[in-house]
């Protein structure tokens, strides 16, 4: 693998910076790389959200805003540093309940 592709490769598991791999690549296989991480990031997000919201709802719940987002941090760290490695080894992670969304409608299962 090419250096500058190495670093496309790195970028696309990095939150919102990963959409730069995604515009301005056409191999499939980054761009699919690319999709992956963003989903990942915005699943992360969405516990982020969740818990804030329950967390405003029910105030004796605040505490449960650090504790997702303690594990929610913690499990994508570990997850996109695995995607990562398999991006440079050519293959994909693929995440349940994520991946299947990072392929276009006519890559889908």
């Amino acid at each position: 693998m090419s250096s500058s592709r190495s670093w496309l490769f790195a970028l696309a598991y990095l939150p919102l910076i990963g959409l730069v791999p995604l515009a301005a690549s056409r191999d499939p296989e980054l761009r699919w790389h690319a999709r992956n991480g963003q989903l990942l990031f915005g699943a992360v997000a969405a516990v982020g959200i969740a818990a804030t919201i329950i967390g405003i709802a029910a105030p004796s719940l605040t505490c449960l805003y650090a504790v997702a987002m303690l594990i929610a941090g913690g499990l994508y760290v570990a997850i996109a540093l695995l995607a990562l490695v398999k991006a440079f080894e050519g293959e994909r992670l693929m995440i349940p309940g994520i991946s299947k969304y990072a392929g276009r409608p006519s890559e889908r299962d």
